[in-house]
């Protein structure tokens, strides 16, 4: 399993961060308005983090390495 954290910063200094896992986007983190800021509305649940979680134990399990890079993009 191999996840590829990849960070950027736009004109307003804002971060965002996009996680990869085996090459398929699955996550992106940024700043978003206080009132968008509820569990359902594309932010992490504890479910996403147990899937996560599971899909890095079944990886271990069947033997596959696990690798984490992380990288800067461009900046927006």
């Amino acid at each position: 399993m191999k996840i590829v954290i990849t960070s950027s910063t736009d004109s307003d200094y804002n971060e965002r961060q996009v996680m990869e896992i085996d090459g398929k986007e699955r996550l992106s983190v940024g700043p978003c308005e206080p009132e968008d800021a509820i569990i359902g509305r594309n932010l992490v649940s504890c479910k996403h983090v147990v899937t996560y979680m599971e899909e890095a134990y079944k990886a271990g399990r069947a033997g596959e390495t696990f690798v984490i890079e992380n990288k800067e993009g461009k900046d927006d």
